[in-house]
């Protein structure tokens, strides 16, 4: 019977330690009464980095997918137990996972602690699997592009963090782009998740540009490039994306942690790089990917925006954001693209996919569970 009980005990052991990518049990208990007292190694930290979470069955038809981005791991976040209530399969994190762009919250790895200590967070991550990609400030650097001088050790902490794509991307790949598909036959969903950071060149600064100028519309913080070499993608991840919209599938989702379809407002977004926007909506047209949806984040605000390709018909663009840091903005957005008012509140995403209607319904939920913005696409 002891015999009996040690095997059960390893085996909830081993399960436990592949459930997390690395055991936990190092973490439990207090034999060494002085051990809370020395400072926490770099060894530690990592395995901090560490919690249980689901892996993705790719196999599984997906019905409905959570999405957000924009978390401040230094602030309150109740809206993860709204989130856990719509039940989503899957939750796409969409970059500025968490704050780490600031002299005061660095180093980057104790930003992925914070944020694992809180409780609503963490069980979600324990409950349902996640992808992720980047932005700015969990890149390390505001408004960052490819001379961040952080990239390389904000790249390891994130891989390190979002364990999954250890496995999922090619070792000697430098940015954090990559893709899933997911489902079957005639249900096959396609994730794609792009990488705005790492190649991205410097922005363009408007001259112009002063942030206590008092007028209705300031001028914008950043103009358009006309450098012919300016770019968002690398040309490696061109390539990528062009093999990517090549497989078949029956709905794309294309995240990118910066606005693309909206182009009047003033900060970071496709627009401010007009010939890669271009590019983008002309490989889409190439690979006749009408089904395709982005999804984006940044803004701290939500927003559903359409843009009217030629050769494909109407392109969807749902901004969530944020999860928890709200715009200090006073009246709602306003771009020629939105087809409706933005929503300034802290939110999150959905995406319901009926496959017998082939329709997506695509909404914006507020803290108190309500809809604030709601869009069916045919796809």
């Amino acid at each position: 019977m002891k015999k009996q009980i040690l095997i059960t005990a390893l085996m909830t052991s081993t399960l436990l330690a592949g459930c997390a990518g690395t055991s936990l049990l190092s973490n439990q208990g207090n034999s060494d009464a002085k051990a809370k007292h020395r400072p926490m190694t770099d060894n530690s930290k990592e395995a901090q980095l560490n919690i249980p979470y689901r892996s993705l069955d790719t196999s599984r038809e997906l019905t409905l997918i959570g999405m957000g981005s924009c978390s401040d791991q230094n602030q309150p976040e109740p809206i993860w137990k709204t989130i856990k209530q719509a039940n989503p399969q899957l939750f796409i994190m969409m970059g500025d996972n968490v704050y780490a762009s600031k002299k005061e919250d660095k180093p980057i790895i104790d930003q992925y602690i914070r944020m694992n200590q809180i409780a609503d967070y963490k069980e979600l991550r324990e409950a349902i699997p996640f992808l992720a990609t980047w932005d700015d400030h969990d890149y390390g650097q505001n408004d960052g592009g490819f001379d961040n001088p952080e990239k390389e050790e904000a790249r390891k902490v994130f891989l390190n963090y979002w364990s999954y794509l250890k496995f999922t991307m090619p070792k000697d790949q430098q940015g954090v782009y990559h893709s899933r598909m997911i489902g079957t036959k005639n249900r096959k969903v396609q994730i794609i998740m792009l990488d705005t950071r790492w190649d991205r060149t410097a922005l363009t600064k408007n001259p112009a540009y002063n942030a206590e100028t008092n007028t209705e519309q300031p001028p914008k913080i950043f103009l358009p490039s006309e450098d012919p070499k300016a770019r968002v993608l690398s040309e490696e991840q061109w390539k990528w994306l062009d093999q990517e919209l090549a497989k078949p599938a029956n709905l794309r989702l294309i995240v990118s942690s910066i606005q693309l379809i909206p182009n009047d407002h003033y900060f970071e977004k496709w627009g401010n790089f007009p010939k890669e926007r271009e590019r983008f909506f002309n490989l889409l047209k190439k690979r006749k990917a009408k089904n395709t949806v982005i999804l984006s984040g940044d803004r701290h605000l939500a927003a559903i925006a359409k843009e009217d390709v030629k050769g494909l018909g109407p392109i969807y663009e749902v901004t969530a954001s944020s999860l928890n840091k709200p715009s200090r903005n006073l009246a709602p957005e306003i771009d020629k693209s939105y087809t409706t008012p933005s929503f300034l509140k802290p939110n999150f995403g959905t995406l319901l996919i009926d496959w017998s209607k082939r329709t997506l319904s695509a909404k914006i939920v507020d803290e108190e569970n309500k809809t604030q913005l709601e869009q069916d696409i045919r796809f």
